[in-house]
């Protein structure tokens, strides 16, 4: 299983109206139908009346950013950095791109400058719900669970329909291991955004760590309806299925996820729970290897990766995979060595 914190964005559009010359009134045409592209979610439409736009009269930030904007529900960081980053060099108290621009550097892990940004901001949106919600997730990326705690609570506290700031905060209970409170953040989330995938998600991985594994499919095919190929939501579907005893059906997820996601820890882990099941320990084992390669956080690996190699006649390389999951407090690896290492 893995725990899913969904990505920060908020879409503000911005809209042109100030009209002096010709240029810049066609210029406001193009960004007006820009914009109603955009409303109707025809990005690379609303990019093309922007890029018009832009040509018509390059100093219209307003331009940039909302073309920043449609790059991101793209999925084109980069871009929409870049164009962000041209907002700014034309109105440097554009607080908005500059936000919008933390955020893509978040996506880009180019954490030196989204922290840059967010420092800049931090006393214009000392109000803000989502300018919390975006430095909780900096924190996050920083391994800084503790502040970004903090950030998430603060931006509940100020928008309580904040979904992903409940989302997020919730995560960071459950891997706390609290999941009564994480449950109730996820559900608040689903109130107010019944179709966030990362909610749906992980409602079942709450559903999963209680054993009530029929109930948890019900959440994964939620968000499978809506991304086919969501990598995380068809491996937590396989993993729920390996419970219920369905193998072969939980193979089909597994593969599927591992052929998009293929550095997932979790997901190799649970192919090499399926190739126990079957009794194909060296396949196991060379799953169960390639998890711990990645040195992911993945609950119970170093439990059963030790066991298939035990099972492989390999007993001191499984003492050495058992002796690491004690120190991360791993019961199954903690019996196991109490049990066959000195």
């Amino acid at each position: 299983m893995k725990i899913i914190i969904p990505t920060a964005f908020l879409i503000t559009l911005f809209f042109f109206v100030s009209c002096t010359n010709q240029d810049k009134s066609e210029a406001g045409t193009f960004f007006l139908k820009g914009n109603i592209q955009f409303k109707d979610k025809r990005y690379e439409e609303a990019i093309r009346f922007y890029d018009e736009a832009i040509g018509k009269y390059p100093k219209l930030a307003d331009a940039y950013f909302n073309k920043g904007l449609a790059l991101m529900q793209l999925d084109r960081p980069e871009e929409a950095y870049e164009s962000f980053s041209q907002a700014l060099e034309i109105e440097n108290s554009f607080h908005e791109a500059r936000l919008a621009r933390a955020e893509a550097a978040l996506r880009l892990k180019k954490l030196m400058q989204a922290e840059d940004d967010l420092k800049l901001l931090a006393q214009t949106y000392r109000d803000s719900s989502h300018f919390y919600l975006v430095r909780g997730n900096f924190y996050m990326d920083q391994h800084n669970t503790s502040a970004a705690f903090a950030d998430f609570d603060r931006a509940i506290t100020l928008d309580p329909e904040n979904a992903q700031a409940l989302v997020n905060r919730g995560a960071i209970l459950f891997e706390e291991g609290k999941n009564t409170q994480a449950r109730d953040d996820f559900e608040k989330a689903l109130l107010s955004n019944p179709t966030l995938k990362e909610a749906l998600n992980n409602m079942g991985l709450v559903l999963l760590r209680e054993h009530r594994y029929e109930e948890a499919l019900g959440y994964f095919d939620k968000v499978l309806i809506r991304v086919p190929n969501d990598p995380y939501a068809l491996n937590n579907k396989g993993e729920a299925l390996l419970h219920l005893g369905k193998t072969e059906d939980a193979y089909g997820f597994l593969k599927r996820s591992m052929e998009i996601y293929p550095d997932n820890g979790h997901v190799l882990k649970n192919l090499g729970v399926y190739y126990a099941t079957q009794n194909d320990n060296s396949r196991a084992v060379e799953y169960f290897d390639k998890a711990l390669a990645l040195e992911q956080n993945v609950p119970g690996l170093h439990g059963l990766a030790g066991k298939a190699h035990w099972k492989n006649n390999n007993s001191t390389r499984a003492c050495q995979i058992w002796g690491i999951g004690k120190i991360l407090k791993d019961s199954i690896s903690i019996a196991e060595a109490q049990a066959h290492c000195n």
